[in-house]
């Protein structure tokens, strides 16, 4: 029997394949001599600044050393959050979108500090409920945190107006890009946010293991992490300014290598990418809505399937057999489940199995996802 060719449909957990000049750049790094430069060994050039200037760039942000390198999106998050050092019984606002990156250290502050979480809901178009936000903002909240898009819907929230307001309430801003960076244009500065977390692996195509905090002139956050810096050996204490403050130890440079490279290739390739990734989103979530028994959750807003994520089930399959159908008998990878974001499950009616997810790269062709759709509409038909 001749093997399944693969349709790779999993881009909202690992954007693959990575970008091209990717695995190139993490190759030399690997293998030519290292040389030092300040405090990041890297080969033939400073691959941390390099990434830093081009992150700079894609975030509208006018000084690349306020944004720091983590390992992933989840530690980025959990440097914004519990860095705020949020006093107890201060108001925390977020909602029913996050990812556990998000609600998990919500939950430890809840738990070791007594501060208050307010999770805001759905109103009935599906949009988040504005009026319940403005209502939380009056009782004075020092931080909020929205998701820019979730990542089981691929609904982009409209989260500029909703930062404004909260930043007029005295309140921290914190984004949660990790579902539109490099798919759609994420402004700081225009969207109103204080610091903006994402990974290297997702919608930019660089390799795991390399992640992004942006963090605004005027926001302090408490040093995650303290020990060598490569400069500055001789304080006693890890040094205050930024990018240092917040980076200790050997940096990934092959890991930087590849972000950078693929930030270049997003540069001269990323609105063509980004419309590809729109149009496939599109094409994914009309074709799934005319299957009999096939439920698509949630609406793609305003800005239709811009990341190119599509959940939906199965009628009389759970969903996590349907993922195994997909790709055993079909070749679809793809990803089943909670997704790392329970509360929005309860409130779109997909607990407590969660849902089947495909998500689409600018890497995808319409005929992978005409197959997909195909694949869909024939285990649909084979179940009692």
């Amino acid at each position: 029997m001749p093997a399944l060719s693969m349709v790779y449909l999993n881009n909202a957990a690992l954007g693959w394949p990575t970008a091209p000049g990717v695995a190139e750049a993490v190759q030399a790094w690997l293998t030519d001599p290292p040389e030092e430069r300040g405090r990041t060994a890297a080969a033939h050039e400073d691959v941390a600044g390099e990434a830093r200037r081009r992150l700079s760039k894609m975030l509208g942000a006018s000084d690349p050393e306020r944004i720091i390198f983590t390992l992933n999106a989840t530690q980025s998050l959990n440097i914004a959050i519990l860095g705020l050092n949020l006093p107890p019984g201060s108001l925390a606002i977020t909602t029913v979108t996050e990812h556990n990156s998000v609600l998990r250290p919500l939950e430890r502050l809840r738990a070791e500090r007594g501060i208050r979480v307010k999770i805001v809901g759905f109103d009935s178009t599906g949009a988040l409920d504005e009026d319940e936000f403005r209502k939380g903002l009056s009782d004075g909240p020092r931080l909020v945190v929205l998701n820019h898009a979730s990542n089981v819907t691929g609904r982009v929230n409209d989260v500029g107006p909703l930062f404004l307001a909260a930043k007029a309430a005295g309140a921290s801003t914190l984004l949660d890009a990790s579902q539109t960076a490099g798919l759609i244009p994420v402004d700081a500065a225009g969207l109103h946010a204080d610091l903006v977390a994402f990974p290297g692996h997702k919608g930019l195509h660089g390799p795991t293991g390399t992640g992004c905090l942006y963090v605004a002139p005027g926001i302090e956050l408490d040093q995650f992490i303290v020990g060598g810096t490569g400069t500055r050996s001789d304080l006693a204490r890890h040094p205050e300014e930024m990018p240092l403050r917040l980076e200790a130890g050997t940096a990934n440079g092959a890991g930087l290598a590849g972000l950078a490279a693929a930030l270049g290739w997003c540069e001269h390739h990323g609105g063509e990418a980004r419309e590809e990734v729109a149009r496939l989103g599109d094409r994914l979530r009309s074709g799934l809505r005319q299957i009999p028994r096939v439920r698509v959750f949630g609406l793609a807003g305003s800005q239709g399937g811009a990341t190119g994520v599509v959940s939906f089930g199965i009628e009389g399959l759970d969903a996590g057999q349907a993922g195994y159908i997909l790709r055993e008998s079909f070749g679809i990878v793809c990803r089943t489940g909670l997704h790392c974001a329970p509360l929005i499950h309860r409130a779109i009616g997909s607990s407590p199995s969660g849902t089947i997810r495909f998500s689409a790269s600018a890497f995808n062709t319409s005929q992978e996802i005409d197959e997909a759709i195909a694949a869909v509409e024939q285990v649909s038909r084979c179940v009692s």
